[in-house]
């Protein structure tokens, strides 16, 4: 049985449920335990170990963490789910290599959108700070790759502006 993957942001892959299904199938004599401790912080901290046969001592076992704020049911059950979906992961049942839940994948997605788009704004400042050619040159160079292939166009701007005073 091929575990079942979604698209998330053009990669595949295995969401928990169907890592889960998974297991149980390969698995029958398998065991999930789930542990939550309270922290003082009012985190809770899961622990879930994973173990493929509870019937075999030298058998293959994994154990995953989350650490997370307690507001409510949901949360609850989803840090339950992340360290659940990271012990199966270690154990090889994720489609890609991933250990990190779908939620985790998504808000790890979106952080990396926001540092880039916050690099860029960064950088088109350094780049409109400058005064002339030579600083235009210098702050050019030591920017990221994927800057200059956002930035070009302002680069160019500059530049004629900069030759043309």
């Amino acid at each position: 049985m091929k575990t079942k993957t979604i698209d998330l942001k053009g990669k595949e892959y295995a969401q928990v449920k169907d890592r889960l299904n998974k297991f149980r199938v390969d698995n029958p004599n398998g065991l999930i335990e789930t542990t939550p401790t309270f922290q003082p912080d009012g985190t809770i901290l899961f622990k879930a170990r994973i173990l493929k046969n509870k019937s075999d001592e030298t058998s293959a076992e994994a154990t995953g963490h989350s650490l997370g704020a307690n507001k409510g049911e949901k949360s609850f059950e989803k840090l339950e789910t992340i360290a659940v979906g990271r012990a199966l992961g270690l154990l090889g049942y994720a489609s890609d290599g991933e250990i990190a839940s779908s939620d985790e994948m998504e808000e790890f997605l979106t952080y990396q959108t926001e540092r880039r788009e916050q690099m860029i704004l960064d950088m088109t400042a350094k780049l409109n700070e400058t005064k002339n050619l030579d600083e235009l040159k210098t702050v050019w160079a030591s920017l990221p790759v994927e800057a200059k292939a956002v930035l070009g166009g302002l680069k160019e701007s500059l530049k004629v502006r900069y030759e043309n005073a």
